[in-house]
C-alpha cells in the first residue's frame, strides 16, 4: 500500500492525528487529502508551522486537523514522515516556450551543465548533435547557451569559427544571457547582412577588427534578425503537445506550480491557448507577450486577465529596455572595468528603446490598468525606467493595482530603490548570478565594489521592499533550491562569498518564490502561503529550508509537487 492510495483511516493513523477513534462521527468537511506528521510552512509569518493539512476540491481546507473534522474512509491519509511541505514554488520570471525548445537544440553550455569549455569543443557539440539528422527545407541548424565568460578563449565565437561545421547550411547559437549571438556566412547571406549593413537602434552588428565586415556576432536586437532560425524546423502539433507536456514536467520536478513566458509572442499566445483547451497544460501559465506582440493583439480583442482559462492568462506587457551584464550589453552609468574589444575604456553598454518611447508605452499601460514587466540589468536602465514613471505619472495613479516590475535588476542602487518604493514596483533579483557569474562580474564586467552588491536582496529588504527572486530559464535552470541557496548564501563558481552584506535570509529567500511572488502576479489571494482558501499548490521537501544549516540548502531535494491537490511529480 502506497501513502499516495486511497485507504480506509486505521485507528493508529486517527490516533496520530486525533488521539481518539470514533466510528460514528460525521466529519465537518470530507477532505480529498490530509497530510499529517510533518512541517508544513505556511510562509504566513516567520514562525507559522503547521502539522497536518486538509485538502477539498483542490484548495486548503483545515490546518492542524482533527481526523474526525475531515477525515472519512474516501480521505488519502498521507504520512509526511517527517518531511516538510512548503508553497508551491512560483517562477517570477522565465521563458517556457525557450526551455521547451531547446530540447530540439545542440547544449553548448559549458561544464557542469554541458560540455562546450573551448570553441573547438562548441564546434564538436554542434556537429555531433546535428550528424545525420534530416534538415527540412530552410531550416537552420541551432546551438543554445553558449558562454564566451566559461570558454577558455574567453571571447564569442565568430562566423568563421562556424563555417567549420557547414558554409551551406545556415547556423546560429545563441548565448547563454538570450542577448546575443552568433551566426555563420550563409545566415549572413540569407539574412542579407554585409559590411554595408547599418546597426539596428538598440542593437549591434560586431564587425571584423579593422574592418566594417560582420564577424557574425550579433547583439540585442540585431540578434532578432536571426531568431527565425530557432523556428524553422517544422513541427507536428503531437509533437509540440509532447514537448509542453515534457517542459512542465521538468519545471514541476523543481517545485514550480505556477510558471511565466517572460516574452511572449503572438503565436506562443496562440499555442497556450489551444494547448489550455485540449487539457493540455496542467500548471498555471502567466504571460507577458513583448511590447510589439501586446501592440497587435489588442486589434485582435486580446486583454491582460487576473483569471485563468484552462490554466492560462495574459499577465501583463513586458519590456527591454537594455541587455545582460555578463554579455557587456546592460546599460550602465559607469563604465565597464574591461570594455569588450573595439569599444572606448568609456563604454557603458547601451539601451535599446528612447526614453520618449518608454514613456508613450508606459503611459498607454497606466491608462488600461495593465501591469508592465521591464528588463533592467543596468543602473542606467533603471534610471531611464524611473524616470519615465517620473514623467508620466499622476496622483490618480493607483500602482498597487499594477505593481510595475523591475526584471533582474541586478546592478540597482539604493537611491533607485527607494525610489521604487514610490511606485510599488517590485525587483525581481536574478540572483542566481552569483554563482554563475559572480566571479566574471568581479573580474572581468564590474570590478569587486560593484560586484559585491548585484542583486542587493538585503538592501532591498531593509526598506521593506517585497523582492521576488528568479532563475530566468533557460539561461539558469529552473532549480528553485539552487536559486535559494544562492540568494542566502551568495558563494561564486570559486567558491569566494560575494557580498557578505547583501546575503539574505532563510525565509527571505523562501518568501521571494512563494509569497512575494504570488504579489507580484496579483494572485495573493489565491497563492504563495498555505492558508485556509487557497490553492492547494504545494511542494514536499526532504528537508526544512528555514531551519537547515544555509551551507546545506543546495541538499534538499524536491520529492514531490502538487497542483491543486493533484500529484504532478514524484521523485
Amino acid at each position: 500500500m502506497t501513502n499516495q492510495g486511497r485507504f480506509t483511516l486505521t485507528a493508529l493513523a486517527l490516533a496520530l492525528l486525533s488521539g481518539c477513534n470514533n466510528d460514528d462521527a460525521t466529519p465537518e468537511i470530507e477532505a480529498d487529502t490530509v497530510f499529517y506528521n510533518g512541517t508544513i510552512v505556511t510562509m504566513d509569518g516567520d514562525q507559522s508551522v503547521a502539522s497536518s493539512l486538509a485538502i477539498k476540491d483542490g484548495k486548503i481546507v483545515g490546518l492542524n486537523v482533527e481526523s474526525d473534522d475531515y477525515s472519512s474512509e474516501d480521505t488519502r491519509l498521507i504520512d509526511l514522515n517527517n518531511q516538510t511541505i512548503v508553497p508551491g514554488f512560483i517562477d517570477a520570471h522565465g521563458h517556457l516556450s525557450m526551455v521547451a525548445q531547446t530540447v530540439n537544440f545542440a547544449n553548448l553550455a559549458p561544464s557542469p551543465i554541458g560540455n562546450s569549455d573551448t570553441i573547438a569543443l562548441l564546434v564538436n557539440e554542434m556537429q555531433q548533435f546535428w550528424d545525420g539528422k534530416t534538415l527540412a527545407e530552410g531550416q537552420w541548424m541551432v546551438g543554445m547557451s553558449y558562454d564566451d565568460s566559461l570558454l577558455a578563449e574567453k571571447r564569442h565565437p565568430t562566423r568563421y569559427d562556424l563555417d567549420q561545421i557547414s558554409t551551406e547550411v545556415p547556423i546560429v547559437i545563441v548565448h547563454v544571457s538570450f542577448h546575443l549571438a552568433v551566426v555563420n556566412s550563409k545566415a549572413l547571406e540569407l539574412l542579407g547582412i554585409d559590411a554595408t549593413t547599418a546597426n539596428p537602434d538598440g542593437g549591434k552588428i560586431v564587425r571584423v577588427s579593422g574592418s566594417n565586415e560582420p564577424n557574425g556576432v550579433l547583439e540585442e536586437t540585431a540578434m532578432y534578425l536571426a531568431m527565425g532560425g530557432l523556428s524553422s524546423a517544422p513541427q507536428s502539433a503531437d509533437a509540440v503537445k509532447t514537448t509542453f507536456k515534457a517542459a512542465q514536467e521538468y519545471y514541476a520536478s523543481f517545485g514550480i506550480t505556477t510558471i511565466q513566458e517572460g516574452a511572449a509572442s503572438h503565436e506562443s499566445v496562440l499555442l497556450y491557448e489551444d494547448l489550455g483547451a485540449s487539457g493540455d497544460l496542467f500548471l498555471d501559465i502567466v504571460a507577458y507577450p513583448t511590447w510589439d506582440a501586446y501592440s497587435m493583439m489588442k486589434l485582435d480583442g486580446y486583454a491582460p486577465s487576473k483569471t485563468y482559462t484552462n490554466n492560462f492568462r495574459i499577465g501583463g506587457a513586458k519590456i527591454v529596455l537594455d541587455g545582460s551584464p555578463q554579455g557587456k550589453t546592460a546599460f550602465m552609468t559607469q563604465p565597464y572595468l574591461n570594455p569588450p574589444v573595439g569599444e572606448a575604456a568609456s563604454y557603458v553598454g547601451y539601451p535599446t528603446l528612447t526614453s520618449e518611447f518608454l514613456e508613450t508605452k508606459l503611459r498607454s499601460y497606466l491608462d488600461e490598468g495593465t501591469q508592465f514587466i521591464v528588463h533592467t540589468n543596468g543602473d542606467a536602465s533603471v534610471d531611464v525606467y524611473l524616470a519615465a514613471l517620473d514623467a508620466i505619472s499622476t496622483e490618480s495613479d493607483d500602482f498597487s493595482k499594477i505593481r510595475p516590475v523591475s526584471i533582474h535588476s541586478q546592478t540597482t542602487r539604493d537611491d533607485q530603490l527607494e525610489a521604487m518604493v514610490k511606485y510599488q514596483m517590485i525587483p525581481s533579483f536574478f540572483s542566481a548570478h552569483t554563482f554563475f557569474w559572480g566571479d566574471w562580474h568581479r573580474d572581468e564586467v564590474f570590478g569587486e565594489e560593484r560586484a559585491i552588491r548585484i542583486s542587493p536582496t538585503r538592501s532591498a529588504s531593509n526598506l521593506g521592499i517585497n523582492y521576488t527572486t528568479h532563475n530566468d530559464a533557460p539561461v539558469v535552470d529552473p532549480d528553485i533550491i539552487r536559486l535559494i541557496y544562492n540568494t542566502v548564501n551568495r558563494v561564486t563558481r570559486s567558491g569566494q562569498t560575494l557580498g557578505e552584506d547583501q546575503k539574505a535570509t532563510a525565509y527571505e529567500a523562501l518568501a521571494s518564490v512563494t509569497k512575494n511572488a504570488a504579489y507580484q502576479y496579483l494572485e495573493e489571494d489565491q497563492k504563495g502561503t498555505i492558508e485556509v482558501g487557497k490553492l492547494a499548490d504545494l511542494v514536499v521537501l526532504s528537508a526544512n529550508p528555514l531551519t537547515i544549516e544555509p551551507e546545506k540548502m543546495n541538499t534538499i531535494e524536491v520529492l514531490k509537487t502538487y497542483k491543486e491537490g493533484q500529484l504532478v511529480y514524484t521523485q
